[in-house]
């Protein structure tokens, strides 16, 4: 999802005054990611959750553990390809390897996570139109 001029047009506030647009745009990738979490997390055990946690914060302890159980060599996936060539790197740090495992981790434990992003997306977007003209009114005061 792009937080861009496309979407506030979509949402009926592309006349926001130039220095608000970004702001807004930020509020709303917040509170896209904000929801997004939580509806993951729902039917998450608590291990389950403090382990994706750990691989988003780059808890190496976690991330050796979670690469040990995938039982591969994770630098022969094509994912993990994908990503070290759009970091520009022959070589993954803690971070580009814990980006990978994220993926990984969302594959497994929340495969329809394409459609929890694109629900939440939908929510957002109609509850932005719906409040569209109160927010205009707000920014005009």
């Amino acid at each position: 999802m792009k937080f861009d001029d496309n979407f506030l047009l979509e949402v009926g506030l592309s006349s926001l005054p130039e220095d608000k647009k970004q702001e807004f745009l930020a509020q709303a990738q917040e509170e896209l990611e904000l929801r997004v979490g939580t509806k993951m997390s729902q039917g998450l055990s608590e291990a389950q959750i403090a382990e994706f946690e750990g691989i988003m914060n780059n808890d190496q302890q976690t991330i050796r553990k979670v690469v040990s159980e995938l039982g591969m060599d994770f630098r022969t996936d094509p994912i993990y390809q994908k990503l070290l060539e759009s970091y520009g790197v022959k070589e993954g740090t803690w971070e580009i390897i814990g980006e990978y495992l994220s993926i990984k981790w969302v594959q497994k434990n929340k495969p329809d996570y394409h459609q929890i992003v694109q629900g939440v997306v939908d929510d957002l977007k109609a509850e932005i139109k719906q409040k569209a003209p109160e927010i205009l009114a707000g920014v005009a005061v």
